[in-house]
């Protein structure tokens, strides 16, 4: 702690001493001689002259422009998985949303409705509603005259398809997800082999050769660690709302059976 904060403050009095050394008031100097105002006049051209085109290359190399040319054809097929997931991951999104899998105090709400009114009482409560669970359980209430198996499997049934509903192609979702960082590491080994084959084209090649293929090596790992992570992240989300309402459902179902069970005897 003592280190890093001796680190900081040698740094804050670096960039002060620096920035206080070039203020106008201590960079006063003596009047420059004939030979020093022909040097200063040629400085200020060389200033004025247009960046070349290192320098333009060097400021647009931040651009994601640049990062998708310069990550190579890998690049192509790393953005294509990306916008799938991104289409693919709002869609589930709305229909997770346009079926109600709100599941806080359901229970307890369920559990009301049959202490008070029984099976008729919660009928009446479900009707009220169009939510996800109170769908599955209207269906099983549906056959509440043909006894309790009869109940439980039509529950069972309208379960298996509307769960079903909810899962549908998140095997997609994960597998792209999946896909992405082994895409990324295949751009690894290309961007690797283009600069292995400088030595094979020229003697002695420059770093400056070298680092084309490292740089797209470094830029498509980076960018299938990039898509991999939040669609990890999204996938479990879901999976987290599927297993809630899969939770909630068995305990709404087994208090619905215990009280098919009170009616028939």
């Amino acid at each position: 702690m003592q280190r890093k904060a001796l680190l900081i403050l040698t740094s804050f009095l670096f960039i002060t001493i620096s920035t206080f050394d070039s203020s106008p008031l201590m960079s006063e100097e003596p009047p420059a001689t004939p030979e020093q105002t022909e040097t200063a006049e040629d400085s200020k051209k060389e200033q004025s002259a247009p960046p070349s085109d290192a320098e333009t290359q060097e400021k647009d190399s931040g651009s994601v422009l640049d990062l998708l040319i310069k990550g190579g054809y890998t690049m192509i097929g790393l953005l294509l998985i990306s916008t799938i997931i991104a289409a693919f991951a709002l869609e589930r999104y709305f229909f997770f949303r346009r079926n109600k899998l709100n599941t806080k105090g359901y229970y307890d709400r369920i559990k009301q409705a049959l202490d008070q009114g029984g099976l008729d009482g919660l009928e009446k409560e479900l009707s009220t509603d169009d939510l996800f669970l109170s769908r599955i359980l209207k269906d099983g209430l549906r056959r509440r005259g043909h006894g309790r198996q009869e109940v439980e499997k039509a529950i069972e049934t309208s379960a298996t398809v509307e769960i079903g509903k909810l899962e549908r192609g998140l095997n997609l979702l994960s597998n792209l997800g999946n896909l992405a960082p082994l895409l990324g590491f295949f751009g690894t080994v290309v961007g690797m082999r283009a600069s292995f084959l400088q030595f094979v084209e020229k003697a002695a090649p420059t770093a400056r050769d070298l680092a084309v293929g490292v740089e797209e090596a470094l830029i498509t790992t980076a960018t299938g660690l990039f898509i991999a992570m939040p669609t990890y992240l999204i996938y479990n989300l879901f999976i987290y709302n599927i297993d809630s309402v899969s939770i909630e459902l068995e305990r709404c179902t087994a208090a619905v059976l215990t009280a098919v069970e009170d009616e028939n005897g």
